[in-house]
């Protein structure tokens, strides 16, 4: 049974080693950027190498520190991401197995492997099965809603037309909730969901075996959300983004695939708010204004295209 008692006492975190940040990046990403991380040797009871993350007190200002947390231990249980071994909700600590002698980060790249895409996608359906009582029922727009909230109490830098994009999400979600209270259609079902595509957020060893790590956004959800932010991560033109969702979801349907892109389109204006206000809260480097950049950049040619007007008539 995983522990949630506070992991302060473990005399291993007067050995701790503080994993350097990441070099400036020249191309914008988001790794670790709401969280400070540690690696603890073994222990002198033999107790095993492990993976501190500390959720930094900014960050709560849209993340369920407990539902993630909680999130994490029901996926270490169910082999679908490390193994958690104490839990500090006060100090915010989640200690975690250390993979990192045996498992890598994964890319965009490795998913052109059609075995590691499948485990990858399997994994993602296995976690709709996972028992987590303390979770959050929230959908994109409500994080939305939260961290722009958040952003304008801090004075972040937001972007002109980001009322017109707010306002085309408004008319989205809105047809959205009304084709699920119209239709019958099990896809419209909420579970519990990962919700994070970032590829950043998987591990891989060398037989191709699938963690999933940081729950910070994982809810019970429409499952075409989750599945929207993955094709969104993973595609880069209408076919393959079209051959991923029939590949996860099983078949073709006009309707659902418009669900799944709108929700790719909201997901990138949450992880842009994200970076505005973590920029607003912690000035003095580009990365979380770098990178939402590059989200509003993506949200706005999304929301540009000449199908939008067909994809929400889709719905």
């Amino acid at each position: 049974m995983t522990t949630t008692t506070t992991p302060a006492a473990d005399p291993r975190l007067q050995m701790q080693e503080r994993l350097p940040a990441p070099a400036t990046m020249a191309s914008p990403s988001w790794w670790g950027a709401d969280s400070e991380r540690y690696r603890l040797p073994v222990g002198p009871g033999g107790e095993p190498a492990a993976f501190v993350k500390v959720v930094r007190e900014v960050s709560t200002a849209y993340v369920d520190v407990a539902g993630s947390f909680a999130a994490a231990q029901a996926a270490g249980l169910a082999g679908l991401g490390p193994r958690v071994q104490s839990v500090g909700l006060a100090e915010r600590v989640l200690v975690m197995d250390d993979h990192s002698a045996t498992c890598r980060t994964a890319t965009s790249e490795a998913f052109l492997d059609d075995a590691v895409l499948e485990r990858y996608l399997a994994a993602r359906r296995a976690v709709q099965h996972l028992d987590v009582p303390a979770a959050r029922r929230a959908s994109v727009f409500d994080d939305i809603r939260t961290v722009h909230a958040a952003a304008l109490r801090h004075g972040a830098q937001l972007p002109d037309d980001l009322a017109w994009m707010l306002r085309i999400l408004a008319v989205a979600e809105e047809r959205i909730t009304a084709a699920a209270d119209r239709e019958a259609n099990p896809d419209t079902g909420a579970v519990f969901c990962h919700g994070d595509g970032n590829v950043s957020n998987v591990l891989l060893d060398e037989a191709g075996q699938v963690l999933l790590l940081d729950w910070d956004v994982a809810a019970v959800m429409d499952p075409l959300q989750d599945l929207g932010a993955v094709v969104s991560e993973l595609t880069s033109t209408e076919d393959e983004a079209r051959e991923l969702f029939e590949r996860a979801h099983g078949s073709w349907d006009r309707s659902a695939f418009a669900r799944c892109r709108l929700y790719g389109v909201a997901d990138l204006v949450r992880w842009a708010l994200i970076g505005s206000y973590v920029d607003s809260v912690d000035p003095g480097t580009l990365e979380y204004s770098k990178f939402a950049d590059w989200q509003f950049l993506r949200a706005r040619w999304a929301l540009a295209e000449r199908s939008l007007d067909d994809r929400l008539n889709d719905l």
